[in-house]
């Protein structure tokens, strides 16, 4: 399931379950409709997320594409260490600024 909100000018996608084929679709759909007005500033909640497949790093990267394709940006939030350490040793854990928080990384696009 994926719960998109809004905090100021960033918008928040949480996960919760597993970021596998299934909800990696619903991730990519969610980017897919989520309004642009400006650069997106974009944070993808992790907190609720178990375990990350390659499909679901296939979708993080292509989120990141969507956002920096006109100019803006994705945050990760919440990893826990299975998903960080599944995000660096696939490599894609380097394309993304990582925050303990969603607060942490929202407050990070005010800077």
């Amino acid at each position: 399931m994926i719960k998109c909100s809004t905090q100021g000018a960033v918008q928040v996608f949480a996960i919760e379950g597993p970021l596998l084929t299934e909800t990696a679709e619903r991730l990519l759909s969610a980017v897919e409709e989520c309004p642009r007005v400006g650069r997106p500033q974009w944070v993808v909640d992790l907190a609720e997320v178990p375990l990350i497949d390659s499909t679901g790093c296939e979708a993080l990267l292509d989120t990141r594409d969507a956002a920096t394709k006109v100019g803006g940006a994705v945050h990760l939030a919440g990893l826990n260490p299975l998903c960080n350490d599944i995000l660096s040793a696939t490599g894609v854990g380097r394309y993304f600024p990582k925050f303990e928080a969603v607060k942490q990384a929202v407050g990070h696009f005010s800077r």
